[in-house]
C-alpha cells in the first residue's frame, strides 16, 4: 500500500481513538506514528542491499516496485524481503515492550492497523503468499530451500 494511505489511516484512527476514549494528543500521535514509520524498514532494507542512502532513490524505487506490482499481478518484485518492523515478532516484541511503557502499546495499535490494511490489500492482490511475516522463517526456512 502507498504511505499516503498509511498515512492517512493512520491519522484517522488516531483522531477517531482520540475522541472516542480518554487518551491524550501525544497517545494519539503514537498511535499515528506506529501505523506510519512502520514503513522505515523499507527505507532500511534500500539502504542495507543497495549501499546508497538516498531517500528520494529509495522511494522511487519502491514506487516503481509498487506500480510494477499492480500491473503484473502474479509478480511481486520484492518477494525475497523481510521487512522486519512488519512481521508477527517485532510486533510482539513492540506489545511487550508496552508492559514496560504504556506507549509503546498505542504504537502497537497504530503498527496492527498497517499491517490489517497490508493484509487486506495484497489479499485482494493475491500477493499475499510473497510476504514474510515470521523472522524465524526468514533466518531458518530461506536458508534451507536455498541450500537445496
Amino acid at each position: 500500500m502507498l504511505p499516503i494511505f498509511h498515512f492517512i489511516s493512520g491519522l484517522i484512527l488516531a483522531i477517531l481513538v482520540y475522541y472516542g476514549f480518554e487518551i491524550t494528543i501525544f497517545q494519539a500521535f503514537l498511535i499515528f506514528f506506529g501505523a506510519f514509520f512502520i514503513d522505515a524498514d523499507h527505507y532500511f532494507w534500500y539502504v542495507y542491499e543497495k549501499k546508497d542512502l538516498s531517500f528520494k532513490k529509495a522511494r522511487n524505487y519502491f514506487m516503481n516496485s509498487y506500480f510494477n506490482r499492480l500491473k503484473k499481478p502474479k509478480v511481486m518484485v520484492h518477494e525475497k524481503r523481510t521487512m522486519f518492523f512488519h512481521t508477527f515478532e517485532f510486533l510482539l516484541f513492540t506489545l511487550i515492550l508496552s508492559y514496560f511503557w504504556k506507549g509503546f502499546l498505542f504504537i502497537w495499535f497504530g503498527m496492527i492497523l498497517h499491517s490489517l490494511l497490508d493484509i487486506i490489500e495484497m489479499s485482494h492482490d493475491k500477493t499475499l503468499k510473497y510476504r514474510q511475516f515470521f523472522l524465524y522463517n526468514h533466518f531458518f526456512k530461506t536458508k534451507k530451500i536455498k541450500n537445496r
